[in-house]
Order: structure tokens, then sequence, then C-alpha cells
């Protein structure tokens, strides 16, 4: 089924060499449509039995662009989803699908799911935003990032990063009410609630950032879901290097207080050989938590079993068209890691192949061990 789909999508779109379709233009209108195809199989072991499992996921991609009266702009991304294989049957595959539901207004449709198979339909983004100049006012299905770190975000408390998944560039949004209140040119207010249906665990809270020179500095608080959380980060330029970092403090309501922190720096060479590395703290670190592990539901903050991390991701341009890439995460504590190592290769424009492994490894009780190897093959055409 795999190749097959592929096969098909490539005769679809062989034709098409630009990414995005204008649909109509008006001089209070328009209309637009872009999105994908995408075919990704992976295989990996259940936790639970150390069983061999696979998957093979066809997801169709659409998003719409509107926009009106120059104000007025709405974003519709819809997914049809199809995903065979033993996966369908696994306790990973149910963790996944509670992690797609968790935001309010669960806009997943799950229409078919049998042994080993699963179809569905769902809204990835769908919201309006409203632009009349003085402010930016975006309701509905959205991504909300207030981190600056890649690999671990205390500073993402809204929708963290997938830094264990297979697809990396896959974030649940949230549904929310985003206010964004730009101040001149240097400083930025930004208020946001987060609908949950039940009412005390929504989120409030507000972020302002301010540059000074090269640097952007933040600072954040409010109450997320039950708990109450302050923060401030940083980011900026040191000569040709970047540096950033990014803190928060947890009043928590059902453990005890904690302090989360990650700095980092990343630097790219003439020869396009990229370099980032991060130290990540976790205060909350304890013991009887699970471990990270690629299907893992999002909480509000990150929740690891041990409190100190490196993280390093490198980036390298073999040709303009073939990139490797590797990110590793090191669990000092423990004495375990997180191996990532990825190609990407632009045959045309529209067509895409990526090709990784997942290979963590450790001593025992490591936050890694226990996560088995996963393996993965991508081909992805834009349209």
């Amino acid at each position: 089924m795999r190749g097959v789909g592929t096969f098909l999508a490539i005769l679809l779109f062989v034709s098409s060499q630009a990414h995005g379709f204008e649909i109509y233009k008006a001089d209070n209108f328009s209309l637009n449509l872009k999105g994908y195809y995408k075919n990704l199989y992976f295989t990996s072991k259940r936790q639970a039995t150390d069983a061999w499992f696979h998957a093979d996921l066809n997801r169709i991609r659409t998003e719409w662009d509107a926009e009106f009266l120059k104000i007025f702009s709405a974003k519709v991304v819809w997914d049809n989803e199809l995903i065979a294989g033993n996966f369908v049957q696994t306790e990973e595959f149910g963790v996944r699908q509670t992690r797609r539901s968790d935001p309010y207004l669960d806009l997943d449709y799950e229409i078919v799911r049998e042994e080993n198979f699963y179809y569905g339909q769902g809204f990835h983004r769908a919201y309006l935003k409203i632009d009349p100049g003085p402010f930016i006012l975006t309701v509905g299905r959205q991504r909300i990032g207030w981190g600056v770190m890649p690999l671990l975000s205390p500073a993402d408390l809204f929708t963290q990063l997938p830094t264990f998944a297979v697809e990396k560039d896959e974030i649940v949004g949230v549904t929310a009410a985003n206010l964004e209140i730009p101040i001149g040119s240097s400083l930025r207010i930004n208020p946001v609630y987060v609908i949950h249906p039940d009412f005390d665990r929504s989120s409030i809270a507000g972020r302002i950032v301010k540059t000074v020179g090269r640097f952007d500095l933040s600072a954040l608080g409010g109450k997320f879901r039950r708990d109450e959380i302050f923060g401030f980060g940083f980011s900026g330029d040191v000569k040709k290097a970047g540096v950033r970092g990014e803190f928060i403090y947890d009043r928590a309501e059902a453990s005890k207080n904690f302090v989360q922190g990650a700095v980092g720096f990343d630097y790219g060479f003439e020869n396009t050989f990229y370099i980032e590395m991060e130290y990540f703290f976790d205060g909350l670190g304890a013991g009887g938590v699970a471990a990270i592990t690629p299907f893992a539901v999002p909480g509000v903050q990150i929740q690891t079993r041990h409190k100190h991390f490196l993280g390093l991701m490198l980036k390298y341009d073999i040709t303009p068209l073939w990139i490797v890439m590797h990110q590793t995460v090191v669990d000092l504590e423990g004495g375990s890691a997180f191996l990532n190592p990825e190609t990407k290769y632009s045959v045309f424009s529209w067509l895409e192949l990526t090709a990784g492994a997942q290979f963590p490894f450790g001593k025992g009780g490591g936050e890694f061990t226990a996560i088995p190897n996963l393996y993965y093959f991508q081909t992805q055409l834009f349209f």
C-alpha cells in the first residue's frame, strides 16, 4: 500500500511546480489553497510487550487561507488520514489519539477504526484573525509558541515541542484567544486565554517581549491549568553565535513547587555546517514519573524522570538538495541517551524524501533506556 499510495500521489502532482493555488482574488477578498500528501512508514516495538509493530500513514492536508476587507483573515487546515498496520492495536496509538484530542473543542474525527486500519479526519488548525492595526486577535485552534529553545523548551507551556516524536513538524494546537499588542517597534504584549471544558483547568497568561539591542528579552506569567507559573527568557546574537535561554518557576497545585530552565547557543559555519547545544534542568525530576517517549502526551510542563539533560543538534548540507541532520539528548543523571540521525533529499521543489531512526540506549533506569528503537521513511509531496 505504501508504494501504491506514493506512486499515485506522484502521478497526481507531477505537473505541479508551485506550492499553492490562488483560487479567487478581488479587491476585498482572496482565497488560496496549498497543502501536501504524506506517506510515512515507521516500525518499532511496543513497550508493554516488546512485540514489533509497523504503521503506514497516508495523510492529505489542505490548507485554506482567506482574507477579506484587509482586516480579517481565516485559516483552516483540514486533514484526511489513513493508517494501516498493527500500530493501530498498540498502546502507543491510543496515547497518540489522546494527545490529538486533548485540546478543547476536539476537532479530530475517528471515522473507521478496525484491527489494523484507521481512517480519520480533523482540523489541524482552524482560526479567525482580526488585524485592524493597533492589535492582532487570533481566535480558534492555533499554535502558541512562547519558547526559544529548539529541543526542550520550559516556556512552551501551551504546546510542547514534539522533540521525541517521528513527525517533529506536527505540533498539536490549542483552542485559544490570542491577543498581540505591539507598542512601537521594540515592545510586544501578548495575553492569551486557552479554553478547557473544565473551567478550573483553563489557562490565562501573558507575555511581554522587549527588544534591547540585538536581544529579545521576555517575561511571562499566569495560571496554566491549576498551576501558577512565572518566567523569563532571552534570545539574541553575540558576534556570529546565537544565544538563548528560558526559565520558569511553577507554584504547583498537585506537587511541590519547582524550577525548570534551559540555556543554549548555536552557530552556523560558512560551509553550511550548523551546531546547536543546550542544557536543560528539570527541578521536578521526580524518580517515579514515566520517562519521555516518542508518543508522550504533552502536559503543562515537560515531565522527566531525571533532572539534568544535554541536547545537541547538527545539520550539514551535502548538496543544496541533500541535508543530513542529527539530534541527541543525553540524560546526564541517569546515564542514557536518545539519538536521532536523519537525512532529507529534495528530489524536486515539490517532492521531498526523508529517512531516519531513533536509537535510545543507556543504563537501566535511565530516561530513555526503555524506549525501543524506531525506524522511519517518509515521502512528502507539496502542492
